[in-house]
């Protein structure tokens, strides 16, 4: 009998290798430690409808990547255009009005009408469940042979699975913290895996959802930017119908600094920085919603959290025999040799994978 191919992860990158795998025929196991799937793929539902979501992880695909945008038409869902329409605010040290500034600029994005979780729905939809384990926490890897031995804690309870063949569908920080790697991984490939930041692990994103979208009427774009804080960025969250608008922000205050208030308060300053952008309008929220991903274990460490933010980039060089020899392949987005970081990476990784897995 044929093992499966173990999936750690449930992410886009875990969901996609287990669909790719489902499409050719060969058996896979996803396990995924916490309740739901998505990984950095996270959204806040809206307040007025369960349907609609405002994305608290990745929100952009960009028009230069082509394989994400084919994997959401193959599922039938839709893209629409970052709404840039209008004027930008800044806002400067010392200065008590916000400088209007014309225009947007002319960068096209895309956004995934109602949210980005529903590319994670749609991707788990085409999969069997019974394939698809969450609460399923791996908590040791070992190699003995040509087999990988895998204890899983699943609410409590010790489980094992062994297969030949493995994916690891988490980023490369995430893999020393949680997968043993002592027990099979040379020391370089321990410091390679180290020294890869994870892809947001150190941001916070802030969403303020709204009624109407008030700063469309007076030819604002929704984009502000700013030298005080604590968001840096603003932009335009509204769904694709602007029945459901909203705006979200990038705080960049460091992870350190914002510790030490507590979520309310770091909402509180952020409804004040909207209200000198957009004055009483911004006081009229249906909902707030934040998301601190360095609080998040299973997808940032201590250097994650310390860290000035990097653009990751894996090094494989001279790890190709070792990895090999171990039947691993690593496919999260920031082991993709292009596109690395972004949901494009992510594909980027697993289609390099699984074109290895199937030629053996």
């Amino acid at each position: 009998m044929i093992k499966p191919v173990i999936i750690i992860g449930g992410g886009l990158a875990g969901l996609y290798s287990a669909y790719q795998l489902q499409l050719l025929n060969t058996p896979y196991l996803l396990l995924e430690a916490k309740s739901q799937l998505g990984g950095r793929i996270y959204s806040a539902q809206s307040p007025i409808n369960s349907g609609v979501s405002f994305d608290l992880g990745p929100t952009w695909i960009f028009p230069h990547q082509p394989k994400i945008q084919a994997l959401i038409k193959s599922l039938n869902l839709s893209l629409f255009e970052q709404y840039t329409k209008g004027d930008v605010l800044y806002q400067s040290p010392h200065s008590e009005q916000p400088q209007q500034i014309a225009g947007a600029g002319e960068m096209q994005l895309f956004r995934l009408k109602h949210g980005m979780n529903t590319l994670i729905t749609a991707l788990y939809e085409q999969l069997n469940p019974d394939f698809v384990l969450l609460n399923h926490n791996v908590t040791e890897l070992k190699k003995s042979g040509d087999s990988w031995q895998i204890t899983v804690n699943h609410l409590g309870n010790i489980k094992h699975f062994n297969t030949n063949k493995l994916m690891s569908a988490i980023p490369a920080r995430m893999v020393t913290a949680h997968l043993t790697p002592e027990q099979w991984a040379t020391p370089t490939l321990i410091s390679r895996l180290n020294s890869v930041p994870t892809w947001m692990a150190g941001q916070a994103k802030f969403i303020a959802t709204f009624e109407h979208a008030f700063w469309r009427d007076n030819n604002l774009s929704g984009q502000c930017f700013s030298r005080v804080g604590p968001m840096v960025e603003i932009h335009d969250a509204s769904a694709e119908d602007d029945n459901y608008a909203a705006l979200f922000g990038f705080i960049g205050v460091p992870y350190l600094s914002r510790s030490e208030v507590t979520k309310e308060q770091l909402i509180q300053a952020c409804v004040q920085q909207l209200s000198y952008f957009y004055g009483q309008d911004a006081k009229k929220a249906t909902g707030y919603f934040i998301k601190d991903w360095p609080e998040d274990e299973l997808v940032a460490n201590e250097d994650d959290r310390t860290q000035s933010s990097q653009h990751p980039e894996f090094n494989f060089s001279g790890l190709g025999e070792q990895l090999s020899n171990l039947n691993i392949h690593f496919v999260a987005s920031e082991f993709a040799k292009q596109e690395a970081g972004y949901l494009e990476g992510a594909i980027n990784a697993v289609d390099e994978a699984i074109n290895s897995i199937i030629s053996l």
